[in-house]
Order: structure tokens, then C-alpha cells, then sequence
């Protein structure tokens, strides 16, 4: 008997809306958005997790990078060298996208790279290849 789903892969979208505090002043929200989302995972178990910040007002402020160290103590912790890391996704809009191209000193990047989008569609394909290539090492 074949699994229907064993070509599955699952996806988790982890949705923020609001306005992210400039700076320090964010560091509740990033904790707010870190804990839902490790929530997320644990409950879910997903393949891959897409971060949609397309609703997030977000100029400046890095205790938002508490949730990348977080996913990456989670899932990664016990990695090998040569092994991937867990696919993490980012949904951006006009709201966020400068904020975050910022943080991560992707400010002079001509296109977006291939974890960033700022259409859910894209993204959701890029998650299943990313996290198939996760599973799949």
C-alpha cells in the first residue's frame, strides 16, 4: 500500500500584524512572535515555517532575530556539518520588507533572495522545495 502522503510536505505560516516598536522597545513583540512560533513548531512539527510579516509595520530593532536562533536551537541543535538547515521563510511587504532587508544587511541585494518573498504563493513553493530538500538529506 502506497501513502498518499508521503510526498507531503507541511508548511506551517506563522502570520504578525501590528506595529513593531522601534529598537529595544520591540523586545516584547519579538518574544511574542519567537514564542508563537516555537509553539508552532512543536505542535505542528512542519517540514518547513514561513514567517509572514506582510501585515508586521517593522523598520529597525534586532530582538527580532530571537526567533531565527530560536527555530535554528530547535531544529538545527543536533545537525551535523554537512546537513541543512531548517527551512525558515520570510513574507514581507511595503510594512516590512526595507526593516528586514536592513537587519540582515541584504540592503544592496538586486533581487530578493530565494527565503524572501513578498507573494504567499512563491513562497509556499519555495517552502515545499526547501523543506523536501530538508527532509529528503
Amino acid at each position: 500500500m502506497v501513502d498518499k502522503n508521503e510526498n507531503r510536505i507541511d508548511v506551517l505560516i506563522v502570520s504578525f500584524s501590528g506595529n513593531y516598536p522601534n529598537g529595544s522597545l520591540g523586545k516584547n513583540h519579538a518574544k511574542f512572535i519567537t514564542t508563537n512560533t516555537i509553539t508552532g513548531l512543536i505542535n505542528f512539527d512542519p517540514d518547513a515555517v514561513i514567517l509572514d510579516f506582510r501585515e508586521l509595520e517593522y523598520n529597525w530593532g534586532n530582538n527580532i532575530l530571537d526567533v531565527f536562533e530560536s527555530i535554528s536551537f530547535l531544529k538545527d541543535s543536533e545537525n551535523s556539518e554537512n546537513e541543512p538547515n531548517f527551512p525558515v521563510l520570510l513574507l514581507v511587504s511595503k510594512k516590512s520588507k526595507n526593516g528586514i532587508l536592513s537587519l540582515l544587511n541584504l540592503t544592496d541585494a538586486k533581487e530578493l533572495p530565494n527565503w524572501i518573498s513578498e507573494d504567499l504563493n512563491i513562497a509556499i513553493e519555495n517552502a515545499i522545495k526547501k523543506g523536501k530538500y530538508w527532509l529528503d538529506y
